[in-house]
């Protein structure tokens, strides 16, 4: 799988160029379209579009360019919104959290899967240094149920993924799950160290934000996957193409050899 990832992180400089400014323009986008609300019927739920755009730029452009499309993509939005800078803190710098959420996504897809865990863990971890926090304890519940599938998929069926579009696609999702997560929990950490928020909030929404994430995150891995496929199939067309030129090369120096040497016999019978 890391084949096709590193062929999608190495396009031609036009290519990148132009997916870098369709990556930036459809996240400032995103950020414009209102919110997808009552989700499945459960009133009260609420989807932020961009954040599904933060883990498909890190799962697409890689560790660098990811994080740093999201940003740009959320800052147009704020300069171009009069509003924006008359906003708290919070909101201010709530589009690091996207930021957050790419970094995540490229360090999972490109390998670098401990030091991306070790900074997902790191907001959840400090989730329980606030009195709020602890007193809702549970609430990181699914953040934790869906580091553990990872962790056991990867070591499991990590070898299934060149092989199997199933797993691959499952593996994609857990891979989005986990970026968008980090964009929550990040969120809900900073947001007791601004607010004084009570404990029925979160409790309230517990059962909730695992329905709303996991759409997001089905929406960045049907993508990913697409994308993955896409490429997969022009890499086998070109090795196909490179095996079948070399047949040709090598049936042409074999003919080459057999007439010169039948030119070479030739001229010994002819002596």
């Amino acid at each position: 799988m890391k084949r096709y990832f590193m062929a999608m992180m190495r396009p031609s400089r036009d290519i990148l160029l132009f997916s870098v400014l369709l990556g930036i323009t459809a996240t400032y986008f995103a950020s414009w379209l209102p919110d997808i609300t009552n989700v499945v019927g459960i009133e009260g739920s609420r989807i932020s579009s961009v954040v599904s755009f933060g883990a498909l730029n890190g799962m697409i452009f890689g560790p660098i360019l990811g994080p740093a499309i999201s940003f740009l993509g959320v800052l147009l939005h704020g300069l171009s919104n009069p509003g924006f800078f008359e906003k708290d803190t919070f909101h201010l710098i709530s589009p690091l959290f996207v930021v957050f959420s790419s970094l995540i996504g490229a360090l999972l897809l490109s390998g670098r899967i401990k030091l991306a865990l070790i900074l997902y863990a790191i907001p959840l971890v400090a989730w329980y240094a606030f009195s709020t926090g602890r007193n809702v304890f549970y609430y990181p519940w699914y953040h934790i149920l869906v580091l553990v599938v990872f962790y056991e998929f990867e070591n499991r069926y990590n070898k299934r993924l060149n092989s199997s579009k199933f797993f691959l696609f499952i593996y994609l999702f857990l891979v989005a799950s986990i970026a968008v997560l980090a964009d929550h929990i990040v969120g809900s950490t900073t947001a007791l160290i601004f607010y004084d928020l009570p404990p029925a909030m979160f409790v309230s929404v517990a059962l909730l934000y695992p329905v709303e994430r996991s759409i997001l995150a089905l929406c960045s891995a049907f993508v990913v996957y697409v994308l993955f496929l896409m490429v997969r199939v022009i890499l086998q067309d070109i090795k196909a193409f490179e095996d079948r030129a070399q047949e040709i090369k090598e049936g042409t120096i074999e003919e080459y050899m057999q007439m010169e040497v039948k030119k070479v016999l030739n001229k010994q019978e002819k002596k």
